[in-house]
């Protein structure tokens, strides 16, 4: 079993109505398949703060992913492997005053 702890930032925490989780999975999974999960569970709310085009693969510019400490932006982002107890925080950055 794979067990996430899984942190809303502002924007996600908006969508999921809460600030953190515990998800548990049976099997190893990869970013992809946890992103969509959430597509499933929430629908196009969510989906919109991860694409800003999906089908050129771009990503919202306001879009934070961080596993253990470590931010992920690159090529390979969604086939990222989630292991038991990774620390997983979903933020949406602003800017402005």
């Amino acid at each position: 079993m794979v067990s996430l702890l899984v942190n809303y930032g502002p924007a996600f925490s908006e969508v999921v109505k809460k600030t953190k989780e515990v998800l548990n999975f049976d099997e190893e999974i990869r970013l992809k398949e946890l992103l969509n999960y959430y597509f499933e569970k929430y629908g196009d709310r969510f989906k919109s703060l991860i694409w800003k085009n999906e089908e050129k693969g771009q990503y919202h510019d306001q879009l934070s992913i961080i596993i253990n400490g470590k931010s992920y932006r690159d090529e390979n982002f969604l086939n990222t492997v989630l292991k038991d107890g990774d620390d997983i925080y979903f933020l949406f950055l602003y800017f402005g005053g």
